[in-house]
């Protein structure tokens, strides 16, 4: 009588402590790898730098829709929120061509850039 005592203690805490235990593992989520957070990854700048397009259209009406939301994506501005960083002043603008042109190009974005804007990817020129 003693030893069935035992084994149905037995029996009784192990079906107990499994039971505890699954139910322990789904709150936790399981085996389910942990999601990324893509908040705690956010920067200010971006990762890298995207491929440059080559020459520039300066003329925005040869722009394309996808020209117009790579420049909304890259966070194209026309005037910069920082006086120091301008678009005149980044190693990537490409200078107007002809005397009355206002605006120049860009080696990351297609059409016209005004001298006095701004993107995340600024460069300061060197020299």
């Amino acid at each position: 009588m003693q030893d069935r005592r035992k084994f149905l203690k037995g029996i009784f805490f192990s079906a107990t402590t499994a039971a505890f235990g699954t139910a322990l593992l789904q709150g936790c989520g399981g085996n389910e790898p942990a999601k990324e957070n893509p908040a705690a990854e956010k920067t200010d700048k971006p990762a890298a730098a995207p491929e440059a397009q080559g020459p520039a259209i300066i003329d925005s009406s040869q722009m394309t829709q996808e020209d117009f939301d790579k420049r909304k994506n890259l966070g194209y501005v026309e005037k910069s929120p920082m006086e120091e960083n301008r678009c005149e002043n980044c190693a990537l603008y490409l200078q107007p061509e002809g005397e009355n042109k206002k605006y120049g190009g860009c080696q990351l974005l297609r059409g016209p850039i005004a001298p006095d804007g701004y993107c995340p990817y600024w460069a300061a020129k060197q020299g």
